[in-house]
């Protein structure tokens, strides 16, 4: 029994991670042109001018699809301001290393767009309903 809870809250922290990452993206994406330059990330990888989503990373961290039901569900409903940015963070053209995971969240987001009621059962890993999984975007956004 310790075991499992132990591996249960690993798999919960990657999630957490991944989550965290997805939102520091979307403020780099969706912040001033000054705070873009202020809070770039790896210069080796990335244009200075314009931040690209991490999303290779994002997928690894990702062991219970948590992040991937987000995006099913933002197919299912994207009506408000910060879900439609994230949206919008699948429309901008990966890098090569990433088209591969982008496709992931693009498929769920797509999937999300044709079955709206139909995302948990495809993601059904992820222990969290969609109402706790935009709240806690919605925290991680105002507490940087």
């Amino acid at each position: 029994m310790g075991i499992k809870l132990i591996i249960l809250l690993a798999l919960l922290v990657g999630v957490l991670y991944s989550l965290h990452i997805l939102v520091q993206d979307y403020q780099a994406l969706s912040g001033s042109k000054f705070l873009r330059f202020l809070f770039k990330r790896d210069l080796s990888a990335q244009n200075v001018t314009k931040p690209a989503v991490r999303w290779k990373r994002i997928l690894r961290c990702d062991p219970i699809q948590c992040a991937r039901y987000f995006y099913c569900e933002l197919g299912a409903a994207p009506n408000n301001e910060e879900r439609r940015g994230f949206v919008y963070m699948l429309t901008l053209e990966p890098t090569e290393e990433e088209s591969t995971a982008h496709a992931v969240f693009k498929e769920a987001y797509n999937y999300g767009l044709k079955f709206p009621e139909k995302c948990k059962e495809k993601y059904h890993m992820c222990p969290f309903n969609a109402s706790l999984l935009f709240d806690l975007i919605r925290y991680l956004l105002r507490h940087p």
